[in-house]
Protein backbone atom coordinates (compact mmCIF):
# COMPACT_ATOMS: atom_id res chain seq x y z
CA UNK A 1 0.00 0.00 0.00
CA UNK A 2 1.09 3.69 -1.10
CA UNK A 3 0.96 6.14 1.66
CA UNK A 4 1.77 9.94 0.91
CA UNK A 5 2.58 11.98 3.69
CA UNK A 6 2.37 16.41 3.70
CA UNK A 7 3.62 18.12 6.72
CA UNK A 8 2.64 21.54 7.04
CA UNK A 9 4.01 23.88 9.97
CA UNK A 10 7.00 23.84 12.39
CA UNK A 11 9.90 21.62 12.27
CA UNK A 12 8.67 20.01 15.28
CA UNK A 13 5.98 18.66 12.90
CA UNK A 14 8.38 17.59 10.49
CA UNK A 15 9.72 15.96 13.04
CA UNK A 16 6.21 14.17 13.98
CA UNK A 17 5.75 13.66 10.31
CA UNK A 18 9.47 11.70 9.78
CA UNK A 19 8.16 10.06 13.35
CA UNK A 20 5.30 8.48 11.34
CA UNK A 21 6.79 8.24 8.31
CA UNK A 22 9.21 5.75 10.48
CA UNK A 23 5.75 3.68 11.62
CA UNK A 24 4.48 2.99 8.34
CA UNK A 25 7.70 2.24 6.61
CA UNK A 26 8.25 -0.18 9.45
CA UNK A 27 4.77 -1.50 8.90
CA UNK A 28 5.88 -2.16 4.96
CA UNK A 29 3.99 0.39 3.76
CA UNK A 30 5.32 2.36 0.15
CA UNK A 31 6.37 5.80 1.11
CA UNK A 32 5.17 7.90 -2.06
CA UNK A 33 5.78 11.41 -2.87
CA UNK A 34 2.85 11.86 -5.41
CA UNK A 35 -0.78 12.17 -3.82
CA UNK A 36 -2.02 10.98 -7.34
CA UNK A 37 -0.57 7.58 -6.26
CA UNK A 38 -1.40 7.48 -2.92
CA UNK A 39 -3.48 5.07 -1.25
CA UNK A 40 -3.41 6.95 1.56
CA UNK A 41 -3.07 10.18 2.37
CA UNK A 42 -1.48 11.81 6.20
CA UNK A 43 -1.67 15.42 6.41
CA UNK A 44 0.33 16.68 9.56
CA UNK A 45 -1.14 20.60 10.34
CA UNK A 46 -0.31 23.33 12.10
CA UNK A 47 -2.84 25.79 14.02
CA UNK A 48 -0.76 28.28 15.45
CA UNK A 49 -2.12 31.25 13.49
CA UNK A 50 -5.11 32.54 10.80
CA UNK A 51 -2.81 32.16 7.77
CA UNK A 52 -1.86 28.32 8.80
CA UNK A 53 -5.16 27.39 9.44
CA UNK A 54 -5.93 28.78 5.88
CA UNK A 55 -3.25 26.90 4.15
CA UNK A 56 -4.49 23.42 6.77
CA UNK A 57 -8.01 23.53 5.51
CA UNK A 58 -6.77 24.67 1.83
CA UNK A 59 -4.06 21.44 1.88
CA UNK A 60 -6.59 19.27 3.21
CA UNK A 61 -9.39 20.08 0.60
CA UNK A 62 -6.82 19.94 -2.16
CA UNK A 63 -6.02 16.19 -0.92
CA UNK A 64 -9.67 14.97 -0.75
CA UNK A 65 -9.69 15.91 -4.02
CA UNK A 66 -7.53 12.64 -4.54
CA UNK A 67 -10.21 10.39 -3.13
CA UNK A 68 -12.30 11.31 -6.85
CA UNK A 69 -9.56 11.61 -9.13
CA UNK A 70 -6.83 9.63 -7.68
CA UNK A 71 -5.95 5.88 -5.36
CA UNK A 72 -6.77 7.45 -2.05
CA UNK A 73 -9.19 5.99 -0.43
CA UNK A 74 -8.28 7.29 3.17
CA UNK A 75 -7.29 10.53 4.47
CA UNK A 76 -5.76 11.15 7.91
CA UNK A 77 -5.66 14.48 9.16
CA UNK A 78 -3.58 15.11 12.42
CA UNK A 79 -1.29 17.94 14.28
CA UNK A 80 -1.93 20.79 15.83
CA UNK A 81 -5.20 22.22 14.11
CA UNK A 82 -7.02 18.62 14.36
CA UNK A 83 -5.50 19.48 18.35
CA UNK A 84 -7.30 22.60 18.90
CA UNK A 85 -10.48 22.07 16.62
CA UNK A 86 -11.31 18.54 16.08
CA UNK A 87 -14.94 18.98 16.80
CA UNK A 88 -15.13 21.66 14.71
CA UNK A 89 -13.51 19.99 11.66
CA UNK A 90 -15.31 17.08 11.57
CA UNK A 91 -18.70 18.95 11.04
CA UNK A 92 -16.70 20.99 8.41
CA UNK A 93 -14.68 18.98 6.19
CA UNK A 94 -16.58 14.79 5.80
CA UNK A 95 -14.11 14.23 3.47
CA UNK A 96 -11.75 13.13 6.08
CA UNK A 97 -12.09 9.39 7.59
CA UNK A 98 -9.42 10.05 10.25
CA UNK A 99 -9.09 12.83 12.49
CA UNK A 100 -6.40 12.23 14.82
CA UNK A 101 -5.43 14.21 17.92
CA UNK A 102 -1.64 14.71 19.08
CA UNK A 103 -2.50 14.44 22.21
CA UNK A 104 -3.88 11.26 21.62
CA UNK A 105 -0.81 9.76 19.94
CA UNK A 106 1.73 12.15 21.73
CA UNK A 107 4.96 10.06 23.89
CA UNK A 108 4.28 11.42 27.18
CA UNK A 109 0.60 9.79 27.35
CA UNK A 110 2.75 6.59 26.48
CA UNK A 111 0.28 5.45 24.24
CA UNK A 112 1.77 6.08 20.36
CA UNK A 113 2.11 2.03 19.71
CA UNK A 114 -1.90 1.51 20.73
CA UNK A 115 -2.77 4.46 18.71
CA UNK A 116 -0.70 3.61 15.73
CA UNK A 117 -1.73 -0.12 15.76
CA UNK A 118 -5.17 0.70 15.69
CA UNK A 119 -4.86 3.59 13.05
CA UNK A 120 -2.90 0.50 10.43
CA UNK A 121 -5.53 -2.07 11.29
CA UNK A 122 -8.00 0.28 10.00
CA UNK A 123 -5.77 0.86 7.18
CA UNK A 124 -5.52 -2.67 6.34
CA UNK A 125 -9.32 -3.54 6.95
CA UNK A 126 -10.14 -1.05 4.75
CA UNK A 127 -8.11 -2.70 1.97
CA UNK A 128 -9.32 -5.59 2.77
CA UNK A 129 -5.57 -6.72 3.96
CA UNK A 130 -6.29 -8.88 7.42
CA UNK A 131 -4.16 -10.78 7.09
CA UNK A 132 -1.59 -8.53 7.92
CA UNK A 133 -1.15 -7.44 11.86
CA UNK A 134 0.77 -4.09 12.95
CA UNK A 135 3.91 -4.26 14.06
CA UNK A 136 4.47 -3.44 17.54
CA UNK A 137 5.53 0.06 17.31
CA UNK A 138 5.67 3.93 18.47
CA UNK A 139 6.71 6.99 17.56
CA UNK A 140 10.14 7.08 17.86
CA UNK A 141 13.17 9.24 17.57
CA UNK A 142 15.59 6.39 16.54
CA UNK A 143 13.08 5.19 13.93
CA UNK A 144 12.18 8.16 11.73
CA UNK A 145 12.81 8.57 8.22
CA UNK A 146 14.64 12.16 7.60
CA UNK A 147 13.35 14.27 5.13
CA UNK A 148 15.56 17.07 5.03
CA UNK A 149 17.99 15.17 3.05
CA UNK A 150 21.55 14.29 4.24
CA UNK A 151 23.10 17.64 5.11
CA UNK A 152 21.00 18.29 8.19
CA UNK A 153 17.69 17.05 10.24
CA UNK A 154 16.04 18.76 13.30
CA UNK A 155 16.59 17.59 17.08
CA UNK A 156 13.66 18.36 19.42
CA UNK A 157 15.23 18.11 22.73
CA UNK A 158 11.74 19.73 24.35
CA UNK A 159 7.99 19.79 23.90
CA UNK A 160 5.15 22.64 24.81
CA UNK A 161 5.82 25.64 27.13
CA UNK A 162 4.54 26.32 31.02
CA UNK A 163 4.22 29.79 29.81
CA UNK A 164 0.53 30.77 29.52
CA UNK A 165 0.92 34.11 27.65
CA UNK A 166 -2.27 35.58 26.53
CA UNK A 167 -1.09 35.81 23.10
CA UNK A 168 -0.07 32.16 22.48
CA UNK A 169 -1.77 28.59 22.02
CA UNK A 170 1.40 26.63 22.41
CA UNK A 171 0.26 25.51 25.71
CA UNK A 172 -3.15 24.48 24.82
CA UNK A 173 -1.70 22.72 21.37
CA UNK A 174 1.41 20.97 22.64
CA UNK A 175 1.03 21.09 26.44
CA UNK A 176 3.21 22.20 29.09
CA UNK A 177 7.02 22.61 29.10
CA UNK A 178 8.61 18.56 28.80
CA UNK A 179 12.07 18.42 28.29
CA UNK A 180 13.57 15.52 26.33
CA UNK A 181 15.71 12.88 28.26
CA UNK A 182 19.79 13.10 27.84
CA UNK A 183 19.65 9.46 26.99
Amino acid sequence: MNIGFVSLGCSKNLVDTEMMIGVFKNNKFNIVNNPKIADNILINTCGFIESAKEEAINTILEMAEYKKTGKCKILIVTGCLVERYKEDLKKLLPEVDVFLKYSEYAEEKGNSAQVFEQLIEYIYNIFKNKEKKPEKTSLDFMQRVITTGDQYAYIRIAEGCSNRCTYCAIPYIRGPFVSRKIE
